[in-house]
């Protein structure tokens, strides 16, 4: 019977070195303090408050850019843990350096297509609707320096989530429910704060559970944790790039924006989850995720 994950135990091999529980523990601690420093201290390096204004605020191509982009300052912060507490460095979470690379572009650019062809299908953008029509040459030269910062963001959260953590925790235990589950309900957990009440916090905090799994299950599938990188940046280009709300933080280089509404309007507490924008969005979340890792593995045949 072949073995999907055989290639899951050489991606761990590196970890093995330093394997005990307060290592990872304190290493979760501090990564989460380095991550609510790093904006203040982008902040601090940036030459007018004009442009920390538009950078804390994050809706126009500048602030949504270098919000993503400070996220450079945490995986810094990140290998210097690493190096500290386990005594080793970025390579060492990444897998076959060149396999994990072909793997990122493969997914990437598989996933998007199956992206892009859900958006196509109805019920399509209506122009309609749309209040602003980004300049369509501006939006293209923005593309690459979207999705070099968004490589800067997505490979600092599945380099520590899917390389560090998915890593020790299989170096604890070979049950899925330590290196899968375990790393991904941390993840998911941190996305509460995207909704704007408790009922939408919970649904973003669910889907990006799943996402964590299905990125968990790619990285053991292959070894290498490009595929999960290309999966992720996919995610979340998507999600930048072709419609936003106006007015809405990261909506500073999407081609096509909604008109401004009240965040208010989503702020429903637990008792608002059976309510049907709140089931319709789970829903489409959960299918969205599911059909990004199939498409994952489609393209990856394994």
């Amino acid at each position: 019977m072949k073995d999907d994950y055989a290639a899951h135990d050489a991606f761990v091999r590196p970890a093995r070195g330093a394997t005990e529980l307060w290592r990872i523990i304190v290493m979760i601690l501090a990564f989460e303090a380095v991550f609510m420093l790093s904006p203040v201290v982008f902040a601090t390096l940036l030459p007018s408050e004009r442009l920390r204004d538009e950078f804390y605020d994050g809706i126009t191509a500048f602030g949504t850019l270098t919000q993503f982009l400070s996220f450079g300052i945490t995986l810094a912060g990140f290998l210097v843990l690493l190096r500290l507490l386990h005594g080793r460095g970025f390579a060492s979470l990444i897998g076959a350096y060149a396999q994990a690379k072909q793997d990122l572009v493969r997914v990437f650019v598989g996933v998007s297509f199956w992206l892009i062809l859900i958006e196509l299908l109805p019920p399509r953008i209506d122009p309609d609707q749309i209040e602003v029509f980004r300049n369509f040459g501006v939006w293209l030269a923005l593309i690459p320096v979207t999705l070099a910062v968004l490589l800067v963001q997505v490979g600092t959260e599945e380099l520590f989530f899917r390389g560090y953590l998915q890593q020790q925790f299989a170096c604890l235990s070979r049950s899925r429910w330590a290196w899968m589950v375990v790393p991904s309900v941390m993840f998911g957990s941190l996305h509460f704060w995207n909704g704007e009440g408790a009922a939408e916090g919970i649904v973003w905090a669910v889907w990006a559970t799943g996402l964590g799994m299905a990125c968990a299950d790619l990285t053991a599938r292959t070894g290498n944790i490009g595929a999960a990188i290309g999966l992720h940046m996919a995610n979340n280009a998507f999600a930048l790039l072709i419609v936003h709300i106006a007015g809405w933080p990261t909506s500073g280089v999407a081609l096509f924006l909604y008109p401004y509404q009240d965040p208010a309007l989503y702020s429903g507490g637990v008792e608002t989850l059976l309510e049907p924008w709140v089931i319709f969005e789970a829903i489409v979340l959960a299918l969205t995720t599911y059909i990004m890792w199939l498409a994952a593995r489609i393209t990856l045949r394994c």
